[in-house]
C-alpha cells in the first residue's frame, strides 16, 4: 500500500474530496508549533529568545559605500540613436555582524518601550505601520510592537503611492517604520493621511555621512525637512533613538502583552486586481501558521547549527513567517538583499551568499530560474568536452539518485563543486513558494545545488496549505498539507475538473485560516463558504501518495475558441525555464484556438542566439529593442520555447501560436507586476495590444 503524507478525516460529500489532513496530525490540526507553549507572537517570540540564550540570531552588513560608474549606452529620441550617460551602482559592504537570541530580545523590547515613550497607545489602541525594505530591523519593528499589543500594519515597499495611501488610511496609522531611502515617498501619504504622528527611519541622518558622495544624508535630510513642512508637528526619529528612549525608561515602562485573540498584524496584498485588501492576522492565527510548518520541518530537521539567508520582501506572508520559524528552529538568520546575492554588483567584497555560506535558502520562482539560467551560461561557455562531461554527471547523479544508489557525493565534489562554493558551498536544503515552478527547474537546482522543497501558502492562511515533506521527499508536487489545516477539493464543473477524480479548487479551514479581511465585508463574503471553509481559487489535484499538485488558478483558467481550458500558469511555470526567457505572461481568449506568449527576452542568450542564426555582423551594436522587433529571431524564441514545453509534456492547444519580444523588463516601479512577482495581465497584454492583434492575424 502506498504511503499517505496526508489521510481522510471525514465522508466525501457530492461534488467534494473528502476532507484531508497531515498523517501526524489526523485527529485534530496542531495550534501551538511542537514543544511550544506560547499563544501569541509576544510570547512566542520570548519563547525562542530564552530556549536559543547566547547563541547568534541574527546577521546582517552594514552598507560602507555606494561606487558609482558612468557608462554610455545607447537610447532611441525622437527616431534618432542617442548616446547618453547612465550611472551603475555597486556596493561595498561590511562582514556579517551578529546578535545572539538574548540580545536580540533585549533590543526589541527596549524599542517596544520606546514606542510607548514616544506616544503610541497600547493595548490595540493605536497601529503601527511598517513599510521598508527586508532587514533585522523590519523584524525587530515586528516584534517590538508586539510587546505592548500594537498591532503592525505591513505594506511592500514597492507598495506605489496609491496602495500605501490606502493601507495608511483605512488602517488609520499613527506610526511608520520606513528606509532613510523611502523618506520621500512618505511626502504625498502624509499630507493625505492626518493621522501619521510618528516617523522612524533607518538608519542616524548626519551630515558627516559620506556615502555615495554624500548622495543618501542629503536625500533624507531633504525629505525629513519637506515632511516637517508639510506636518511640523510630526515627530521624526531614528530606529537607535527609539531603542534608546526605551533603554532609558528602563522597567518604568511595562510590557502589554497581548491575547490570543487580539489582532497582531494587517498584512495588506500586492493587489493584482484591484484596490490591495487587508488581511487581518489575529496572534493566534500567526502561531498556528508557524505550527503548521513547523510540525512538518522541524528543529530536528533545521537546528541550531544551520544558518538561513533572509532576502525576500517581510511585507510577504512567505517571509515573515518562515523567519518566525527559523527563531523556532533556533537557526541564524542572516539578512540580505537580491541586489548583494551575488558578486555582481559589489566592490571590494563577495555577495552575500559566499561570506555568509548558508545551509537554508528560501526563493521564488524568478530567483531560482535565474540561478538555473546563470549556470547553464556558464556550462555554455566551456568547452565541448567540458560540457559532455557536465550533462553526464547530470543524468548519473538523477539515475542513482532514483534508484538509491549512494556515492552521488563523489560527483558533487568533483564536478558540482563551483557551482555550490557560488552559493556558499553548505546549501543543504532549498525552499520554493510564492509561485509556481516548472518541474524542470525543481530539478536542476535539486541535482546540483541541493534538495528544493515546494510550498503552497497564501496570506489568508499564514503561509499554509501544503509544504513538501523532508522524510517524503518527491518532486513536483506542491506538497503534503501543513499541520494546523484541513482541506479538500470540490468540483469546478465549468473547466471540467470533479472530485471525483480527485481534482478541483482547494478550500481551507483551520486556526490558521483569517476570519476577514479589514472593513471589507463584500470580499469577505466572497472569500468564504457557508460552512467557513475559505476559497482560495486556486485548481488542485490529490496524488496517489496524499500529496497536493497545484494545476492553476480559477481566474487564470482561460477557454479557446475550441471550447478547451488553457491554465495560464501552468504554462508559464514552463515555459519561464527556458534558457531565452526572463519572464512570461501567456494569453489566451475564446477568438483564438491557441495561447501566446509575451516575453521578456534574457538578454545575453537572446544575443547570442541572433550571433548564431548570422542575423547581424556585429550583434553587440544591435540594441535591444530593435531585436525585440526581429520576426526571424523571434520565430527562432518560439521554436525554442515549444522544444522547453513538449519536453515538459505540454501538448497541443497548450503550445503557443507565437510570441511577441518586449525589451522593457517588467518591475513594481513600472507596474507591469505587483510586489510579489505576479504578472499584471491586463496592463502588460494593453502594452503591446497591436502586436498581439497582429500576430493572431499572422496565424
Amino acid at each position: 500500500m502506498v504511503f499517505q503524507v496526508t489521510v481522510p478525516v471525514g465522508e466525501a460529500q457530492p461534488g467534494e474530496t473528502a476532507p484531508r489532513r497531515y498523517y501526524k496530525y489526523k485527529d485534530a490540526p496542531i495550534t501551538l508549533p511542537p514543544g511550544y507553549k506560547s499563544r501569541t507572537v509576544f510570547e512566542f517570540a520570548d519563547e525562542a529568545m530564552a530556549t536559543h540564550g547566547n547563541n547568534n540570531a541574527i546577521g546582517y552588513r552594514d552598507l560602507i559605500d555606494v561606487h558609482v560608474e558612468t557608462k554610455k549606452i545607447t537610447k532611441i529620441v525622437d527616431g534618432e540613436k542617442v548616446q547618453v550617460d547612465k550611472d551603475w551602482l555597486y556596493y561595498e559592504l561590511t562582514p556579517y555582524k551578529y546578535i545572539t537570541f538574548n540580545e536580540f530580545r533585549s533590543l526589541y523590547h527596549n524599542y517596544g518601550k520606546g514606542l510607548i515613550k514616544l506616544g503610541l497607545q497600547p493595548n490595540q489602541a493605536e497601529r503601527f505601520h511598517i513599510y521598508a525594505g527586508t532587514s533585522y530591523k523590519w523584524m525587530s519593528s515586528f516584534l517590538a510592537a508586539q510587546t505592548q499589543g500594537i498591532p503592525v500594519v505591513t505594506a511592500y515597499d514597492t507598495l506605489g503611492e496609491a496602495g500605501l495611501i490606502h493601507s495608511l488610511e483605512q488602517t488609520g496609522s499613527v506610526g511608520v517604520f520606513t528606509d532613510n531611502a523611502l523618506l520621500g515617498t512618505l511626502i504625498n501619504p502624509v499630507k493625505k493621511c492626518l493621522a501619521i504622528r510618528y516617523i522612524i527611519h533607518s538608519e542616524p541622518i548626519l551630515e558627516s555621512d559620506k556615502r555615495h558622495g554624500g548622495k543618501m544624508y542629503k536625500d533624507a535630510a531633504d525629505a525629513v525637512a519637506k515632511l516637517k513642512e508639510v506636518n511640523p508637528k510630526l515627530v521624526i526619529m531614528s530606529f537607535d533613538e527609539v531603542i534608546q528612549l526605551g533603554r532609558d525608561a528602563g522597567d518604568s515602562i511595562p510590557t502589554n502583552p497581548p491575547k490570543p485573540e487580539d489582532l497582531a498584524c494587517i498584512m495588506y496584498t500586492s493587489g493584482s486586481t484591484g484596490a490591495p485588501k487587508g488581511v487581518v492576522l489575529k496572534h493566534e492565527n500567526i502561531i498556528a501558521g508557524i505550527a503548521g510548518l513547523s510540525g512538518i520541518v522541524d528543529n530536528k530537521n533545521v537546528t541550531c547549527d544551520d544558518t538561513v539567508i533572509a532576502f525576500l520582501p517581510l511585507a510577504h506572508i512567505f517571509e515573515m513567517v518562515f523567519e518566525l520559524v527559523t527563531f523556532y528552529w533556533g537557526a541564524v538568520l542572516g539578512y540580505a538583499t537580491v541586489k548583494t546575492l551575488t558578486d555582481a554588483s559589489l566592490r571590494n567584497c563577495e555577495g552575500d551568499m559566499k561570506v555568509l555560506k548558508p545551509t537554508m535558502m528560501v526563493g521564488v520562482a524568478a530567483v531560482w530560474e535565474s540561478v538555473k539560467k546563470g549556470i547553464l551560461a556558464q556550462v555554455a561557455k566551456q568547452p565541448g568536452y567540458a560540457q559532455k562531461v557536465f550533462w553526464g554527471a547530470y543524468k548519473t547523479k538523477n539515475a542513482m539518485t532514483a534508484k538509491g544508489i549512494p556515492g552521488t557525493g563523489i560527483i558533487d565534489n568533483i564536478i558540482f563543486k563551483k557551482v555550490k562554493l557560488a552559493t556558499g558551498g553548505r546549501l543543504r536544503l532549498t525552499m520554493n513558494g510564492g509561485s509556481p515552478i516548472s518541474a524542470d527547474t525543481q530539478k536542476f537546482i535539486s541535482t546540483l545545488i541541493c534538495p528544493m522543497l515546494l510550498g503552497y501558502g497564501l496570506t489568508e492562511t499564514c503561509a499554509n496549505t501544503t509544504l513538501v515533506d523532508p522524510a517524503h521527499f518527491v518532486q513536483g508536487v506542491a506538497g503534503a498539507v501543513t499541520g494546523s489545516i484541513t482541506v479538500k477539493l470540490i468540483d469546478v464543473a465549468e473547466a471540467g475538473y470533479f472530485a471525483k477524480n480527485n481534482q478541483g479548487e482547494v478550500l481551507i479551514r483551520g486556526k490558521a485560516v483569517t476570519e476577514e479581511y479589514y472593513k471589507n465585508p463584500e470580499e469577505t463574503g466572497k472569500a468564504f463558504n457557508s460552512e467557513g471553509w475559505f476559497c482560495t481559487g486556486d485548481i488542485g489535484e490529490w496524488t496517489a501518495n496524499g500529496y497536493l499538485k497545484l494545476v492553476d488558478r480559477k481566474k487564470n483558467l482561460v477557454k479557446t475558441l475550441n471550447g478547451e481550458y488553457i491554465a495560464l500558469e501552468k504554462l508559464e511555470s514552463i515555459y519561464r525555464s527556458n534558457t531565452n526567457v526572463i519572464n512570461i505572461c501567456c494569453y489566451a481568449d475564446a477568438n483564438h484556438s491557441k495561447p501566446m506568449g509575451i516575453v521578456v527576452p534574457n538578454e545575453p542568450a537572446i544575443r547570442q542566439l541572433a550571433t548564431d542564426l548570422k542575423l547581424y555582423s556585429d550583434v553587440t551594436s544591435v540594441e535591444m529593442h530593435e531585436l525585440c522587433a526581429n520576426q526571424k529571431l523571434s520565430k527562432a524564441v518560439t521554436d525554442s520555447l515549444l522544444k522547453t514545453g513538449k519536453s515538459q509534456a505540454l501538448v497541443g492547444i497548450e503550445l503557443l501560436v507565437g510570441i511577441v519580444l518586449v525589451d522593457e523588463e517588467w518591475t513594481p516601479q513600472n507596474g507591469f507586476v505587483t510586489s510579489a512577482q505576479k504578472l499584471q495581465r491586463k496592463k502588460i497584454l494593453e502594452s503591446v495590444q497591436t502586436e498581439v492583434d497582429a500576430l493572431y492575424a499572422r496565424n
